[in-house]
């Protein structure tokens, strides 16, 4: 109850109750091992899907809509039920983050990857960006590589209720990740830090409604942002695809795709519309081999409607 004594009154109720809960739940959490912790979010994840029946009928038919009559109806359900359970784990493993450390991040297959990462650095001689998928527990890569001491910063959009995203903050603030807020005038500080040897992790496959690059995705088309083709061509750095897969519960993997690089001979939107093609492309075929990994309940839906 520290925690709400301390709380100004400008706050809504809404926001300190959705505070308060994010505290109990998140002490609990930290405070039991791993898989009882999971546990709680399996029971979540079940009565949610199964007895709730969130979002689930619409999450049945975005996946219809990508593979047709490749997959069952029992195939599909069972699709968007490991897909919503990770979701339910990967909330887990945020209130935990903070219990991590490299020699446990090094017992995962994972750990590969903080010697790519460090070979690419020297490579480059400089930064570079990683972009990720809605897929597994895409922030697993990059608590891995900032324990690893790789230099990485993302960019994040702040919650609706200031208590929770102070909360969340304070929260990746245990590592030495560097948080960017999305702004307006936020570009030139992302350049900067590539140009100075950091690394950005970025999410690619997230939907918008204006000055968007529209792709193929999916069996479908996306509308999504050029930043991550924009980024590459003023920091002249390539871009390299990061895959990250769930293992059973507690385990995770990621892989490193072949890099992307923009081509100062080609007009500036001809190559944002290549590369983040390029980039789509190399996501729908890691996503069409392991479906039930993917972000299939997102709420931005990054595919553009058939209708």
């Amino acid at each position: 109850m520290k925690y709400l004594s301390k709380l100004p009154m400008k706050y809504k109720p809404k926001h300190v109750l959705e505070y308060a809960s994010l505290v109990l739940v998140g002490g609990l959490i930290r405070v039991l091992p791993l898989r009882a912790a999971l546990t709680i979010g399996w029971l979540f994840a079940a009565g949610a899907h199964f007895i709730g029946r969130v979002n689930v009928e619409r999450t049945h038919g975005r996946i219809r809509d990508v593979f047709g009559e490749y997959y069952s109806e029992k195939e599909i359900r069972r699709i968007a039920w490991i897909a919503w359970r990770n979701l339910c784990f990967n909330a887990i493993d945020a209130l935990r983050f903070s219990k991590l450390t490299l020699a446990k991040i090094r017992k995962y297959p994972l750990a590969g990857l903080e010697f790519k990462l460090h070979e690419i650095m020297k490579q480059c001689g400089g930064g570079f960006i990683l972009a990720t998928p809605h897929m597994g527990n895409w922030e697993i890569a990059g608590i891995a590589a900032d324990l690893s001491k790789i230099p990485l910063f993302v960019i994040v959009r702040k919650q609706k209720n200031p208590l929770m995203n102070d909360y969340i903050n304070k929260m990746r603030r245990t590592f030495n990740m560097e948080v960017l807020h999305r702004e307006a005038q936020m570009w030139k500080s992302v350049v900067d830090r590539i140009k100075h040897g950091k690394v950005l992790a970025i999410l690619p496959d997230i939907s918008v409604r204006a000055k968007g690059v529209t792709v193929d995705f999916l069996n479908g088309t996306a509308t999504i942002a050029p930043g991550t083709a924009h980024f590459a061509q003023l920091t002249h750095c390539p871009i390299y695809p990061i895959i990250v897969r769930r293992i059973g519960w507690t385990k995770h993997d990621a892989i490193l795709l072949d890099p992307i690089r923009p081509n100062p001979s080609l007009d500036k939107k001809e190559d944002q519309q290549r590369i983040m093609q390029s980039i789509m492309t190399a996501i729908s075929e890691e996503i069409c081999k392991t479906p039930e990994q993917y972000f299939w309940y997102n709420k931005r839906w990054v595919l553009n409607s058939k209708s």
